[in-house]
């Protein structure tokens, strides 16, 4: 499933940080092991290896010399533009020009892709920017995008809930009046966030419990402060239920400008969840993965998702049972990228990403690695 773009819009101002709960608005971990086929999942770059001459940069066969920036695009789609390998962009970008951020570009500006001589007298890609545009700088990320938020336990039980709506209904839409018990220290007029618990999130390698993923459904405003309080609900994007836990807003989209780069370490991690999809997913939807702020994951980075080799029989070779019977031999293929996955959202044990550039379908399961 795939929602239209007025939803991630107006989902876009709700952030993740379990802080933001309005105070007034396990499993036995398992034995690692490794993994044969952990080389097909990527490597990272070594700091000290000059990667804009590295043969992993790779010029798109069909890009432009030049290109006019539009509003509405996006970083990654204008470094797709140029590169099969877009979160080279920050490498290809040449650094003796006046404009030295390679992720602050604007409507109407020009890019010159070019080719320079490196220090080994190769010639190497380099992208010129001519700066004509103005206004607001365009975003890294595709704006297809939600929030939801990974909680602990505890903050979801403190946290205030609807408690009814005036006409009880069962399903709650925009305009009704509903209450909200627990509203503590918030003035009239505040926005409050609904939200629905949905599921606990484990780490598949050791079983640990990483918290719990609740998803937003809408917004009220208090027109009446007491115990219970009252609200009307502004905007419903899902459905809203007596029971729904409040939080406060936060506006996030400064993420939205985050530079993409690859990370310069070695990334293991597992698609623990799909956010609005229950089996598989694709471009522009969402993965979450076991990996968070402890891990040194940032904002912007970008990963590769990896397809679990399947088991196939062998045509040729065989193998006796005990009962005497010749059956094939069983062989496993390796792994192959299904997409890149770039990081918009980093929690302390949890992260979410974008989808992108999926050859394939995504599910849950798949592993997570070095794009």
């Amino acid at each position: 499933m795939r929602h239209s773009s007025s939803f991630f819009w107006k989902a876009l101002l709700i952030s993740t940080t379990s802080a933001a709960v309005l105070s007034g608005c396990g499993a036995t971990p398992g034995k690692s092991k490794n993994d044969p086929y952990d080389r097909y999942y990527g490597q990272p770059e070594s700091s000290a290896h000059d990667t804009a001459t590295h043969a992993d940069i790779v010029v798109n066969p069909a890009a432009p010399r030049s290109y006019v920036v539009q509003k509405g695009d996006t970083l990654w789609g204008i470094a797709r533009k140029f590169l099969n390998t877009p979160w080279y962009w920050p490498e290809v970008w040449d650094k003796n020009q006046r404009i030295k951020n390679p992720h602050l570009i604007y409507p109407g500006d020009v890019l010159h892709l070019e080719y320079k001589h490196s220090n080994g007298n190769k010639l190497v890609p380099r992208i010129r920017i001519d700066r004509q545009g103005a206004g607001e700088p365009i975003s890294s990320l595709t704006p297809f995008m939600a929030w939801p938020r990974v909680l602990d336990e505890a903050t979801i039980k403190n946290a205030p809930y609807l408690l009814a709506s005036q006409d009880n209904h069962t399903l709650i839409g925009s305009g009704e009046k509903i209450y909200i018990k627990n509203l503590r220290n918030t003035p009239q007029g505040s926005r409050c966030a609904l939200f629905t618990p949905k599921k606990a999130l484990h780490d598949p390698q050791t079983g640990a419990l990483l918290g719990y993923e609740v998803t937003y459904n809408g917004y009220s405003r208090v027109t009446r402060v007491g115990d219970p309080s009252t609200a009307i609900v502004v905007e419903a994007i899902r459905e809203i239920r007596q029971g729904d836990r409040v939080f406060q807003p936060i506006d996030e989209t400064a993420h939205l400008n985050a530079p993409i780069h690859a990370p310069n370490f070695k990334v293991r991690a597992d698609v623990i969840s799909l956010f609005d999809a229950e089996a598989v997913s694709g471009t522009y939807m969402i993965a979450t993965i076991n990996k968070g702020q402890r891990d040194n994951i940032q904002i912007g980075h970008t990963l590769g998702i990896y397809t679990q080799g399947k088991t196939v029989n062998d045509p040729y070779a065989l193998r006796k049972t005990r009962e005497g019977a010749m059956i094939p031999v069983e062989s496993q293929l390796p792994p192959e990228k299904a997409a890149n996955l770039v990081i918009y959202k980093v929690t302390d044990k949890v992260s979410y990403g974008l989808i992108l550039d999926a050859t394939r379908e995504v599910k849950t399961g798949y592993k997570v690695g070095n794009p």
